[in-house]
């Protein structure tokens, strides 16, 4: 038996991350744990087929809850043209919009070919084919002029933050050489969990007082379009994907990884254990512009 899921954000993600930076027995730990979760309904029923009795009676419920389930397919759907207007531009938005608007008129057409007459029939149906053809190639003929445009700055961006530096990594090692700690924040705009983490933990006052306190500066990697040097750092740091929080602690050779879930207590207490400066250093006061 095989159970797929499509989708492993926020707190199946932060498992796998925390799977795929470790040893080879907690990795297999941690998806066996998931296997058996997913498959668990199927395994019970398998052992014992006498709980079957109390399941729900096929019926018209059925249809219904079937109906009832489409609203979250829209809601994802309606995330997922979210995350393209940030990874692209307005154009490639339009474009995935005129493309559903096209496999609409395509389900439409295919529906009212029902109990029509075989040359309605026909028309509809070749209706409904031209319209999925468009859809498949609407958005492949705008592909790239929306990768060409650029695309809208998102919150992720380290330049819409007064408090965050644009990660580079010229920029990590010029404070390394000074001594200053930094914390560097892989984060994209389409990721929900990195969203979380930022308006739960980053952004508090608390937090950002402990920054200040103990002059770390902080630079933002935003991944939101992808970016090569990030992802080989990330590569770098056992990371697959975001969130990533990487600490940097003056005199040690590796950063510190904070959890993939944050919360204010666990950087609050990361950022206790730094070295406390002597005197302001270089890296707090460009923090502080």
């Amino acid at each position: 038996m095989v159970v797929a899921t499509p989708c492993t954000a926020p707190f199946m993600g932060a498992a796998i991350g925390y799977a795929l930076s470790h040893s080879v027995i907690v990795s297999f730990t941690v998806f066996t744990a998931l296997a058996l979760g997913l498959a668990l309904p199927y395994l019970a029923l398998a052992y014992f087929p006498g709980w079957a009795r109390i399941l729900p009676k096929p019926g018209a419920w059925m249809d219904t809850l079937k109906q009832v389930f489409a609203f979250p397919m829209y809601a994802s759907a309606a995330w997922l043209l979210w995350v393209l207007a940030q990874q692209t531009s307005s154009i490639g938005l339009g474009a995935a919009l005129a493309g559903a608007i096209l496999v609409g008129l395509a389900a439409w057409a295919y529906q009212k070919s029902k109990g029509i007459s075989v040359g309605g029939r026909v028309a509809a149906l070749a209706t409904a084919l031209a319209a999925v053809l468009a859809a498949i190639v609407l958005p492949v003929r705008f592909a790239d002029v929306a990768a060409a445009s650029p695309a809208p700055q998102s919150s992720a961006s380290g330049e819409a933050s007064e408090q965050w530096q644009p990660y580079d990594a010229a920029r990590v090692a010029e404070l390394r050489a000074q001594g200053a700690p930094l914390l560097v924040n892989f984060t994209a705009s389409w990721c929900l969990s990195c969203q979380v983490n930022e308006r739960v933990a980053l952004e508090q006052p608390s937090v950002q007082k402990a920054f200040q306190d103990s002059n770390v500066a902080l630079l933002k990697a935003d991944w939101t379009r992808g970016d090569d040097a990030i992802t080989q750092t990330l590569a770098a740091l056992g990371r697959s994907g975001v969130p990533a929080y990487a600490l940097y602690v003056p005199g040690e050779s590796s950063p510190r990884l904070l959890p993939e879930a944050l919360t204010p207590g666990i950087v609050i207490e990361a950022v206790s254990k730094l070295p406390k400066p002597a005197t302001q250093s270089l890296a707090s006061t460009s923090n502080l512009k």
